[in-house]
């Protein structure tokens, strides 16, 4: 069915959505603190070990999108960072020719033709859509790295653990960002949605066009 990329921002809910934010300002920014004192060359570790955490999920959702060459790429960053990465901490394979790939399951239903409904500031998890909201769930229940690490069950500590790393990896970006803007929900929802549309291109095979958080409106 035809499929739409455009995601026009569509935020009925944006007084509740800012109650939320406000929310999650209140109990992120002593960390975000932290986090920003942090060593720039110590948070870079953060963010590869995070991306080399989540290629497998990124590697299942490219096989269910259909995209195989993502898929392949995405295998051999996982195989080569793991081992020459020293587990991940460094993105060895971004320098030899195998760039990060994007792969989520809320992609995976835009690719099957599920709208992507109203725009959601999540607690702890920021802005989504109600569709990436269901993908993210999805994502973190079945996440591979949590059942290597002991199965459905018992994974699920592993992956709130993953999780962390991801959150101590962006919450410096995070404090950066709200220092500078002058409304930060518009900011972030705006820089959600425009990096979302080149997700979005990217799962169904066109050029991932990103315009400035600046310019996206509605």
């Amino acid at each position: 069915m035809p499929r739409d990329a455009s995601l026009p921002i569509d935020d009925p809910n944006e007084q509740f959505n800012r109650g939320v934010l406000r929310v999650n300002q209140a109990v992120l920014d002593p960390a975000a603190n932290v986090v920003k004192a942090v060593p720039g060359p110590i948070r870079d570790r953060f963010q590869d070990l995070d991306s080399n955490l989540k290629e497998p999920r990124i590697f299942g959702n490219n096989i269910l999108q259909g995209r195989l060459n993502a898929a392949a790429i995405t295998l051999g960053r996982f195989v080569f960072n793991s081992t020459f990465g020293l587990g991940g901490l460094f993105d060895v394979a971004a320098q030899n020719g195998l760039p990060k790939q994007t792969g989520d399951f809320g992609q995976t239903l835009f690719v099957y033709g599920v709208p992507a409904g109203t725009f959601v500031e999540q607690p702890y998890y920021g802005p989504s859509t109600q569709r990436d909201s269901v993908g993210g769930v999805v994502d973190t229940v079945l996440d591979p790295v949590g059942w290597v690490m002991g199965g459905i069950i018992f994974g699920w500590p592993w992956t709130a653990g993953t999780a962390g790393v991801g959150a101590a990896a962006h919450l410096g970006q995070w404090k950066e960002a709200e220092n500078a803007s002058i409304d930060f929900y518009s900011f972030l929802r705006s820089d959600y949605y425009q990096t979302r549309r080149g997700q979005l291109r990217e799962a169904i095979g066109l050029p991932a066009v990103v315009e400035s958080p600046a310019t996206a409106g509605r």
